[in-house]
C-alpha cells in the first residue's frame, strides 16, 4: 500500500481530515465562475489546462456547449417531459410506418389522468381564455386547442388520428425547435402543456405517462396503476421506482424515505449543483411513468447486476434493463454506450456492433453482450432524433417480449457526464471530438485543428 493510500484509509483522515477538505474545496468552488470552475475541475481530472474556447477533444466539446452554447432547446430537450413531445413529434413518421413501429391503439392511454389540481388549474385556465383574449397569439392557439382537447377528453377517448396529424404537423413546422418563434410547445410552459404531454401516449416508443404534479402531496395514487416510477423532469437522479404499489404503499418507512428524496430533489436546482447551464431554467415537476420491463425476456448481464437489483427496488416479475446509449453526431452513429443495469460496466461498440477496446467512465463488463436482434431500428431511431442536433446522446432500452419486441426512447442527453467522462486509451476522447463539428460560433474554435483521423472506423 502506498503512502497516499495509508493516509486517506486512515480513520483519522476519513473523520476529520477530509470533510474539511471538502468543506474547502466547495467554498473556493462556489467563489468561481462557470469557465474557472469547470477549468478547474478540467485540471484536476484529466492533468492539463484546457481552451474550451478552442475545443479538441470529445469532453472539451461538452464543456464548450456548457459554456457558451446556451441554446433555449437543449433545456426543452433536458425537461424529460417536454422531451417526450419532442420524441412523440419526431418519430411520427415511423410511428406510421406500420410493423414494428406501428402506433398503440390502446385508446385508454390517451386519457388524462394527471393531478386533479394541475388538471382543474389547466381547465380553469384554459376556460379564462375563451372569455379574454391572450396578450400573447402563440398563448392564444394554446389555450384554443386545450379548451377543445379538454371537452373531448370528457368521454375518456381522444381521436387518434387527430393526434397523430398532429404530431406530424409538429415535426413538419420549421418554427418547432425555434426558440425566439414562441408558437413551439417546446418553449411554452410546462403547465399549459398538459394535455398534449397526456397524448404522447399515442407514441410507442414512449413509456405511458400516468400523472403530472407540483408536489408530492399531489400525487393520487390511486389512480396509479399496480407498478409505475415517479420521477423528476429536470434533474438527474429524482427516480423512485415502484413495481409493487401496496407493498410500497404499506412500507411507511420506505414510502417516507421515496417522497422525501423526491421532495429534495423537486426543490434542487439541478444548475446549481454542477453548473450544466441548460438545466437551470427547467420547470420543476414529478412525473409517474410506465416501469419498462415486466413480464419480459429482456437483454441483461448475468447474475451479479441481476441480484443487487432483486434485492433493493425490483419485484420477480421484472427484469433489469440495459441502457443502450447511442452517440450521434448530427445523425451519425459515432458509438454505443452500453450500461449494464447498475450503471457500474460500460462496453462501447461501432454502430455495425464491433467491441471497442475503450475503458469510458467505467470498465468495461467481462460478460458477452449480444447484439440487440432490432439493432436497425434502433439506429433508425436514434438518426431521427439527432438530426439537426450537432451532438446528442440517445437513450434506448430494448425489451423483447413474448410476442413482439420494443424499443423505449428513454431520455436525451446534450452534456454526458458534464464532459468528466475519461476515456482508457486517453487518444480516443481526441478521436471522437473529431466526430463533433461544432455549429455554435459565438467564440472561435477549431481554427487550428490538427486531430488525427481516427485509427479506427466508427461508422460507415
Amino acid at each position: 500500500m502506498s503512502f497516499k493510500s495509508f493516509v486517506r484509509n486512515n480513520p483519522v483522515y476519513k473523520c476529520y481530515i477530509l470533510p474539511l477538505r471538502q468543506k474547502y474545496n466547495a467554498y473556493v468552488e462556489s467563489k468561481l465562475d462557470d469557465e474557472m470552475y469547470f477549468t478547474r475541475r478540467h485540471k484536476k481530472i484529466f492533468g492539463y489546462t484546457p481552451d474550451f474556447k478552442n475545443p479538441q477533444t470529445f469532453n472539451e466539446k461538452i464543456v464548450h456547449r456548457i459554456l457558451y452554447d446556451r441554446n433555449p432547446l437543449y433545456t426543452a430537450l433536458a425537461d424529460k417531459l417536454k422531451a417526450r413531445i419532442y420524441i412523440a413529434a419526431k418519430l411520427q413518421n415511423l410511428a406510421l410506418g406500420g410493423g414494428e413501429f406501428s402506433p398503440l391503439k390502446d385508446t385508454d392511454s390517451l386519457t388524462t389522468k394527471s393531478s386533479s389540481q394541475e388538471s382543474s388549474q389547466n381547465s380553469k385556465q384554459t376556460s379564462a381564455s375563451r372569455d379574454t383574449k391572450a396578450t400573447n397569439p402563440a398563448q392564444e392557439d394554446f389555450q384554443a386547442t386545450q379548451a377543445t382537447t379538454d371537452l373531448s377528453a370528457q368521454d375518456g377517448v381522444r381521436d387518434t388520428t387527430q393526434i397523430e396529424q398532429r404530431f406530424q404537423a409538429l415535426a413538419q413546422d420549421p418554427t418547432f425547435l425555434d426558440s425566439s418563434v414562441s408558437s413551439s410547445p417546446l418553449f411554452a410552459p410546462i403547465g399549459s402543456l398538459t394535455q398534449l404531454l397526456f397524448e404522447t401516449n399515442i407514441c410507442p416508443f414512449l413509456p405511458k405517462l400516468y400523472g403530472i404534479y407540483k408536489s408530492v402531496e399531489d400525487i393520487d395514487f390511486d389512480t396509479l396503476p399496480q407498478s409505475f416510477v415517479l420521477k423528476t423532469n429536470h434533474d438527474c437522479g429524482g427516480v423512485v421506482i415502484v413495481p409493487d404499489k401496496e407493498a410500497f404503499l404499506r412500507d411507511s418507512k420506505k414510502f417516507s424515505e421515496a417522497m422525501e428524496k423526491l421532495t429534495k430533489h423537486l426543490n434542487t436546482n439541478f444548475y446549481t449543483l454542477y453548473r450544466e447551464y441548460h438545466y437551470k431554467d427547467i420547470e420543476p415537476r414529478i412525473f409517474a411513468e410506465e416501469l419498462l420491463g415486466e413480464r419480459t425476456q429482456a437483454p441483461q448481464f448475468p447474475s451479479p447486476d441481476s441480484k443487487k437489483i432483486e434485492k433493493s427496488d425490483f419485484h420477480k416479475s421484472f427484469l433489469p434493463l440495459c441502457d443502450y446509449r447511442f452517440h450521434c453526431f448530427n445523425a451519425h452513429i459515432g458509438f454505443i454506450q452500453v450500461a449494464n443495469p447498475t450503471h457500474t460496466h460500460n462496453n462501447l461498440f461501432t454502430s455495425h456492433w464491433q467491441p471497442l477496446p475503450i475503458a469510458y467512465l467505467n470498465t468495461p463488463s467481462t460478460q458477452s453482450i449480444p447484439k440487440p436482434h432490432k439493432l436497425d431500428s434502433m439506429l433508425e431511431v436514434a438518426r431521427h432524433l439527432s438530426s439537426m442536433i450537432d451532438y446528442v446522446r440517445i437513450d434506448l432500452y430494448y425489451i423483447v417480449g413474448e410476442r413482439v419486441s420494443r424499443i423505449y426512447v428513454g431520455e436525451l442527453t446534450l452534456t454526458p457526464n458534464g464532459g468528466s467522462a475519461r476515456f482508457d486509451p486517453e487518444l480516443w476522447d481526441r478521436e471522437f471530438g473529431t466526430l463533433w463539428n461544432l455549429t455554435h460560433t459565438d467564440t472561435k474554435t477549431n481554427k487550428n485543428n490538427h486531430n488525427p483521423t481516427p485509427k479506427h472506423e466508427i461508422d460507415s
